[in-house]
C-alpha cells in the first residue's frame, strides 16, 4: 500500500503548477474519554477551486494514536456527500501521524464547497493528560484540480478534550446534537445563519423558504 501511495501522489503531482489559494482544512471539536475511542472529522472549505484530490499529514495530541484494524491500516471513512468515486488510502508515520491521501481515478470533483470530508478512528491512552488539546494538519496540505494543478493549503488546528469525566462527554454531545439540529445549509453544503430564499437545508431535510 506505501508503495502504491508514493507512485499515485507523484503522478498526480507531475506537471503540476504550484500556486496559493484560499481552500483550507479545519476539525470538528472532539471530545473523548480516558482509555475510550472517538472520532475527528476533517473538513475543507474549496469555495475558490473545483478540487479532485487532496493530501495531508495530520499530528495527534499526546497520549493519542490512530485507530487501526487488524491489518495494520488506519480506521478512516469518507463521507459519500461530498465524495463519488473517491477512494481514500491511510499509513501511520513512524512519529505516529497520520497520512492520508483522497482521490478519484475517474477524476471527479470533490462535492459541495464547504464541510465534512471524512473521519478518523483515534484513541485516548490510559495516562493521556487530561484537558484541551489540539489536532492539526503538519505543514502545508496538497489540493489538486480537475486540470491537475496543485495547491497549498495552510494547516490549521483543532480541538480535542481528553476527559475523565463521563458527564462531560454526555453534555458535549448533548450539546452538539442541538447544534446540528438548528443548522441551516444552502445546496452547495454551506453552513448559513438564516433562511434564504428558496431551498434550505435544516436538520438535515430541505425546506423551501418563498
Amino acid at each position: 500500500m506505501k508503495k502504491s501511495y508514493i507512485l499515485l501522489l507523484a503522478a498526480l503531482v507531475w506537471g503540476s503548477v504550484w500556486a496559493e489559494d484560499d481552500n483550507s482544512f479545519y476539525f470538528t471539536d472532539a471530545i473523548v474519554m480516558l482509555g475510550e475511542k472517538t472520532s475527528i472529522e476533517l473538513c475543507m472549505r474549496n469555495t475558490a477551486t473545483d478540487l479532485t484530490c487532496l493530501e495531508a499529514e495530520i499530528q495527534l495530541p499526546e497520549g493519542v494514536s490512530v485507530v487501526c484494524d487488524e491489518e495494520g491500516n488506519p480506521l478512516a471513512t469518507l463521507y459519500r456527500n461530498r465524495t463519488s468515486s473517491h477512494e481514500i488510502m491511510t499509513n501511520v508515520l513512524e512519529n505516529g501521524n497520520l497520512k492520508l491521501l483522497v482521490s478519484s481515478i475517474d477524476g471527479n470533483l470533490l462535492k459541495g464547497a464547504e464541510g465534512p470530508l471524512l473521519c478518523f478512528s483515534v484513541l485516548a491512552a490510559e495516562t493521556a493528560p487530561i484537558g484541551e488539546s489540539t489536532v492539526e494538519t503538519v505543514g502545508e496540505s496538497l489540493l489538486v484540480n480537475s486540470k491537475a494543478e496543485a495547491y497549498y493549503s495552510v494547516g490549521v488546528t483543532g480541538n480535542v478534550l481528553i476527559t475523565d469525566d463521563p458527564t462531560s462527554v454526555n453534555e458535549e454531545l448533548r450539546m452538539k446534537n442541538e447544534e446540528l439540529e438548528g443548522a441551516i445549509y444552502n445546496l452547495a453544503g454551506q453552513r448559513i445563519s438564516k433562511k434564504q430564499k428558496g431551498i434550505n437545508i435544516v436538520g438535515g431535510k430541505k425546506e423551501l423558504k418563498k
